[in-house]
């Protein structure tokens, strides 16, 4: 049988999120959540999903919103306002200047707010938005020194081979930033057939204008709530004897 992971990510990012996201977790077939701790939804976000999902992740960000450390002390990632720079900026960049240091102080302070939140340690870590080398080692740096599972599809092949979990294709959008999920699934039917276990990361939600304003991710967000939660993909999954699986099942492997 062959096993998959359904991961939504950007819990917290708003409450119109949060709400798009509990509905794909508990109508739908979504088996992880990655919690953006620095957004203020955050809490709200947790809230509403701790019930219904068994794994929670830290969706870690240093390109949205304000930091979770001092702003004076993470200099190389914050305008002069104290917010993040945006994954606009960063990226565009010729040269990667994220710092690996200020990165190390801000993923620990993004931790411990999930764990006041929480009350536990998150099941898994990540990284949002941004192709930053130096916050992915600082990310890899944190999660060995706290044994946090450090979740890397798609990005590491030396990850995926040594987990035995591995991404499925980026989504390619169409001129109106959307696409085909049916066929999405479909296309990687092969690939998921083949592979012990892969990974499906999705971004779920409702809209509100917070998101209009501050993401490019706008429409998808219902149109994936819609489709993770739809008959379709309920037989879909059946009819292909895939299993339904999250990281909880090979962290401690």
């Amino acid at each position: 049988m062959s096993k998959l992971i359904l991961r939504a990510d950007d819990l917290g990012i708003s409450e119109g999120v949060n709400y798009g996201i509990f509905k794909a977790v508990s109508d739908g077939v979504i088996s992880c959540v990655g919690l953006m701790s620095n957004m203020p939804a955050a809490e709200q976000g947790y809230k509403l999903v701790e019930k219904v999902s068994t794994c929670i992740g830290l969706h870690l960000n240093i390109c949205l919103g304000d930091p979770v450390a001092v702003p004076s002390k993470i200099p190389s990632l914050v305008s002069e306002e104290g917010s993040f720079y945006t994954s606009g900026e960063i990226n565009k960049r010729m040269k990667d200047t994220v710092d690996l240091a200020e990165c190390v102080i801000e993923i620990k302070a993004q931790i411990d707010r999930f764990e006041q939140i929480t009350g536990k340690k998150p099941d898994y870590v990540d990284g949002h938005a941004i192709l930053s080398p130096i916050f992915f080692q600082a990310v890899k740096a944190v999660a060995d020194e706290q044994h946090l599972f450090f979740s890397m599809p798609s990005f590491d092949k030396k990850w995926e081979n040594e987990n035995e979990i591995y991404g499925l294709e980026l989504l390619r959008f169409n001129e109106d930033g959307l696409y085909d999920p049916r066929e999405y699934f479909e296309h990687n039917l092969e690939k998921i057939n083949a592979q012990y276990c892969s990974v499906a990361v999705f971004h779920p939600g409702f809209l509100d204008q917070f998101i209009l304003d501050h993401s490019s991710y706008t429409f998808i967000r219902p149109m994936e709530c819609e489709f993770l939660c739809s008959e379709w993909l309920e037989n879909w999954i059946e009819q292909n004897n895939i299993e339904i699986v999250d990281f909880n099942n090979y962290k401690d492997a």
